[in-house]
């Protein structure tokens, strides 16, 4: 294909930036000549009616003019000068020239497709759609679609306006001008942003139209097209994505596609184990799944033991396998005829005997020959793998606690997490399937209320409040705030109720909540004349209450009239109690300061569980014909080398053991006006000076420039709702940044976020008192300055190292969805999404919904991906992503299926929804789960990198143990603190752009070091932490409010983040 002539580039060529190898911008087209890549052939070409393009001309690609960017000056874009605001082609990376930097790649170095990859895989490598759905084009699809190809819809086939958001345009005013709104090419100067590609909008007015599909010569659309040339506006070839992405969303294709994996080359190897043993499952082919009726089927704790005794009574010689509920599984089918039934008589823990009617009856068989080996190729046979679960929990399940997947004992010495509650030891198990079955063992803890008397237990709550306290400090009765924690932490615990000196009165109940005093409570006994429960017992047994000022425990049948009142100080919790609750932070840290151990004692404590569970011993397990390897899996793993990161001043920085060392930012904010100001207690001395001082001082050193000091006086406004409120209304546009002291508790924090980012607009800084007079020093002010640079939208530090996907326009997003604690009431989960706008994938931005609580699919996914379409058009000269990459957390296995119907479909119809004509970009999602067990220990020491003997950050698996037919991998990408490193395991549920396990493992990996606020590698990818952080702060937002739960989307409104910080200041919430 011959080159554009001249004189079709509008732009002059001192502000054109030329289809040539030498100025190419890292999302410019790759892999063939300059003069190849997307300029359709003359017969071929369409000009379409601005209507139906997303994109602007060829000098609004080039860079908003500067009043239209997004809160900062042309040259500080992405944190750049023009000439490099075009990213990082792998040879323009800091330390080069600036004609290096011009010239672009080699040819040697683009690393474009040979022209058998751009025309597709071959037959016999196909494994995805048709041919016509491939997205490697054939050459005659490089030049430009044939004429039925086309998807630029006729006039009347024009989409409606775009949804009004915060009062935007219609989408064809966001999407594209009418004509006599454009401007000459010459008034357009400014800065590239993602490297234009002035091939890719040449005006060729000479070259025929091409009609759209079902569009006949003489139509109303062939008259538009026609026209478009005359007006003289430049037109824009079709997007590459076009031949990227052919694979639709649709009914029948929304389901996992199973194929064999090819596991990764690159990195250096190193031998592990992994605390997953190896599980024989025997000869057995069909199990036998019966359903089991009790009646009654409480308490739970009990029914094992009521089964057993009816396995006992009616086949004594069998050992089937009872998941403590209503299923039975046995390896051969059973003696039963319909259905066998029976009365079991048990004596339960307070002396009384209590009868259960049991019924049995035949389910159906489950197929087990699909968890041999690998298996065959499609879903995990779940069935199947609970069989196996459920029959290697019979092990442990009559002797210990069990919680899920957990079992649990009383530890000989008590460990006392505060307020309560003490720590119980175990071990956690599950059956997996990898290249072959596992079984993965690991411990577990968890806080278990203390058995003891409720007075106690009331002391032990306050205790840690204030000063100690004593029972007789809480005679006189609860404060309000005092009496709203008791309740919740006593209800639904079960209590033992004993009168002492009364006979056989013991009884145990469930708390439902707190009552009046029984000094105060009145009722009347046997219908005779009214008293209060103190006077009851004094007359009734001869008893004086102690506390009759304190609250009652109101126990029994809630639907009766009257409510069963108890005094607390005749009721002890029992022991062994599991329950679902979120600790708190004393308790957290007290947890983590006992657990946290390096990796040799950590796997001690796993082979004593293998040893207290003694699974191959178990009658079940042998009935079964199951065994369990009693050693660890060992494994080969690879290191994955880490990028090289790029500062300030075109410094290359290196990252050693998932740690670096860097300071001046690549692009340091400037701030004009600022502050500090306490919103708690006076701070001691001048500790506000100081601190403004400091970061004076050390912003200088990162490069950003306070212009001034900070505005004097520094203020303290107290805690109080109302006067943050003022405050914050008459700081109204008056500071960049103002740094905030908080309490270290309470809700101070919500209350000067919701009044700064919801109600005035103004960006804050908060830091705890704890910070501000204990822990104040230089590393904790270049923390505190990370945050504050990427706030103000300036760029910390960049990847020199760029992974292949990023060279085209590619957003990269994260969503998490967050749920209350499972004994919260009326609080709705929060659903967030993340998305980078820019080439570096430094920044991003925010949407997040509320919905129905522990609804783990995002709802609205559809129209949050629309806004974050739209913010990337917006903030980058026009240009719509080609690639799309998802990390999804939160997800579980079992839930893979529905994601996909209902998450991926919605990315597809978003942007369907934004551009009709046919927008399809290729999409990768990939979940990110870190709960679950798996952990990773080097075989030799040398290859540890840390006291605690853990892998070294990058070590990755992606075989042996992951899934036979999905693409997953488990990665320690950061180096831990403290404890064992949890690794991340990553799982490919769609994958558009067919990256290879190696392409996947280092964008997960580059990610990590993303993160703006610390100088070394996190845990997970960036944009999943950042969607961690913004339902974090959308769940301050609404705490402590009132919320509509049947109209949640109205409730949001109440919420909406000011303009000046969600648009212009994107990065508000790291």
């Amino acid at each position: 294909m011959a080159p554009p002539r001249q004189q079709q580039m509008a732009p002059p060529p001192q502000q054109h930036v030329a289809s040539t190898p030498q100025q190419q911008g890292p999302w410019g087209a790759r892999g063939a000549q300059p003069q190849q890549q997307m300029v359709p052939p003359p017969q071929q070409q369409v000009p379409p009616t601005p209507q139906q393009q997303m994109g602007y001309h060829p000098q609004q690609q080039m860079g908003y003019p500067p009043q239209q960017q997004m809160g900062y000056h042309p040259q500080q874009q992405m944190g750049y000068p023009p000439q490099q605001q075009m990213g990082y082609p792998p040879q323009q990376q800091m330390g080069y020239s600036p004609q290096h930097q011009q010239r672009g790649p080699t040819p040697q170095q683009q690393r474009g497709p040979s022209p058998q990859q751009q025309r597709g895989p071959a037959p016999h490598q196909q494994r995805g759609p048709a041919p016509q759905q491939q997205r490697g084009p054939a050459p005659q699809q490089q030049r430009g679609p044939a004429p039925q190809q086309q998807r630029g819809p006729a006039p009347q086939q024009q989409r409606g306006p775009y949804p009004q958001q915060q009062g935007g345009p219609a989408l064809q005013q966001q999407f594209g001008p009418a004509p006599q709104q454009q401007r000459d090419p010459q008034q357009v100067p400014g800065p590239v942003s993602y490297g234009a590609e002035a091939q890719a909008v040449v005006q060729q007015p000479q070259r025929g139209p091409q009609k759209p599909e079902g569009s006949r010569p003489g139509s109303s659309g062939d008259q538009q097209e026609k026209k478009q040339p005359q007006r003289g506006t430049p037109k824009k070839d079709p997007l590459p994505t076009k031949q990227l992405a052919k694979v639709q969303i649709s009914e029948s294709s929304d389901t996992l596609k199973y194929r064999d994996v090819v596991p990764g080359t690159e990195g250096r190897r190193i031998k592990i184990e992994t605390n997953h043993l190896g599980l024989s499952l025997g000869n057995i082919e069909i199990a036998y799944h019966y359903d089991v009726n009790l009646v009654p089927d409480t308490p739970k704790k009990y029914l094992r033991q009521v089964m057993e005794l009816f396995r006992q009574q009616k086949f004594p010689k069998r050992y089937p396998a009872f998941d403590g509920r209503k299923n039975l599984y046995s390896s051969s089918p059973l003696p039963i005829d319909g259905t066998m039934s029976a009365t079991i008589v048990y004596r339960e823990l307070d002396g009384r005997d209590k009868e259960y009617k049991v019924e049995v009856k035949f389910a159906n068989e489950v197929d087990m020959r699909g968890l041999r080996g690998k298996g065959q190729r499609g879903e995990t046979p779940r069935e199947a793998l609970q069989v196996v679960d459920i029959v290697l929990r019979s092990a442990p399940a009559l002797s210990l606690t069990a919680v899920g997947r957990s079992f649990f004992h009383r530890p000989e010495q008590i460990i006392e997490l505060g307020e309560g509650m003490e720590m119980y030891n175990g071990f956690y198990q599950s059956a997996i399937r990898g290249w072959k079955p596992f079984l993965n063992v690991d411990v577990a803890h968890k806080a278990f209320p203390k058995s003891m008397n409720v007075m106690d237990a009331l002391v032990d709550l306050f205790a840690s409040d204030y000063r100690p306290v004593s029972r007789e400090d809480l005679a006189r009765g609860l404060e309000r705030f005092q009496l709203e924690k008791f309740e919740k932490f006593i209800k639904t615990l079960k209590v033992t109720y004993e009168i002492p000196n009364a006979g056989a009165t013991r009884r145990s109940y469930r708390v439902n909540g707190v009552g009046e005093p029984a000094a105060v409570k009145k009722f009347r006994p046997n219908d005779g004349p009214e008293v209060t429960i103190e006077k009851y017992f004094a007359d009734k047994y001869r008893v004086r209450l102690r506390y009759p000022k304190l609250p009652t425990l109101w126990v029994g049948n809630k639907e009766r009239r009257d409510k069963m009142l108890l005094p607390l100080e005749f009721c002890t919790i029992e022991e062994n109690q599991a329950v679902n609750r979120k600790m708190t932070e004393n308790q957290t840290r007290e947890m983590i300061r006992h657990t946290a151990t390096n990796t040799t004692v950590r796997k001690d404590k796993i082979m004593r569980a293998l040893g207290q569970a003694r699974y191959n011993d178990n009658a079940t397990v042998r009935e079964f014909g199951f065994s369990v390897a009693s050693e660890f899996e060992k494994l080969e793993a690879r290191v994955l080398k880490p990028p090289d990161l790029g500062y300030g001043g075109n410094r290359k920085v290196s990252v050693a053991k998932g740690i670096w060392r860097g300071d001046r930012f690549v692009s340091g904010a400037v701030i004009n006006k600022w502050t500090v100001v306490c919103a708690d207690r006076a701070p001691r001395g001048d500790e506000l000076g100081n601190f403004a001082n400091m970061v004076v001082r050390h912003a200088r050193d990162c490069g950003m420039t306070f212009t001034t000091d900070a505005e004097k006086p520094l203020q303290i406004i107290g805690n109080r709702q109302n006067d943050i409120k003022s405050f914050f209304q008459r700081s109204k546009g008056k500071y960049d940044v103002i740094f905030v002291v908080v309490p270290n508790s309470g809700p101070t924090y919500s209350h000067v976020k919701s009044a700064a980012e919801i109600n005035t607009g103004c960006l804050t800084q908060c830091l705890k008192m704890i910070t501000l007079s204990r822990k104040m020093n230089q590393q904790t002010v270049m923390n505190i300055l990370l945050k504050v640079n990427a706030k103000l939208n300036g760029l910390n530090h960049v990847l020199l190292t760029r992974p292949p996907i990023l060279n085209r326009p590619c957003m990269i997003m994260g969503a998490d969805v967050t749920h209350p604690s499972p004994d919260s009431q009326n609080i709705p989960s929060v659903a967030a999404v993340t998305a980078s706008h820019e080439p570096k994938a430094f920044k991003y931005n925010i949407c997040w919904r509320l919905q129905p609580p522990r609804v783990e699919i995002i709802e609205d996914l559809q129209a949050i991906v629309e806004e974050q379409l739209m913010f990337f058009y917006k903030s980058n000269n026009q240009r719509k992503p080609e690639r799309i990459v998802f990390f999804r957390d939160g997800v579980s296995e079992g839930q893979f299926e529905q994601v996909i119907h209902s998450e991926i479909r919605a990315i597809r119809a978003a942007c369907k929804k934004i551009q009709a004509d046919g927008y399809e970009p290729a999409i990768t999602f990939l979940v990110v789960q870190k709960r679950h067990h798996t952990r990773l220990f080097p075989l030799n020491r040398g290859d540890s990198e840390d006291k605690n003997m853990n892998v070294p950050a990058g070590t990755c698996v992606d075989k042996d143990i992951t899934h036979p037919f999905l693409q997953d991998f488990y990665l320690v990408s950061h180096a831990s603190i403290q404890g064992v490193a949890k690794p991340t395991k990553y799982c490919t549920l769609w994958d558009d752009n067919n990256m290879s396990n190696d392409d996947v493992e280092a964008l997960a990996y580059h990610l990590c070091h993303m993160f703006t606020r610390c100088n070394r590698s996190v845990s997970y990818p960036a944009p999943t932490y950042y969607a961690h952080l913004a339902a974090a702060r959308a769940k301050v937002y609404i705490e402590n409010e009132n919320l509509d739960m049947n109209n949640l989307n109205r409730e949001r409104q109440r919420f909406l983040i000011q303009d000046v910080i969600r648009k212009d200041l994107p990065m508000f919430f790291v």
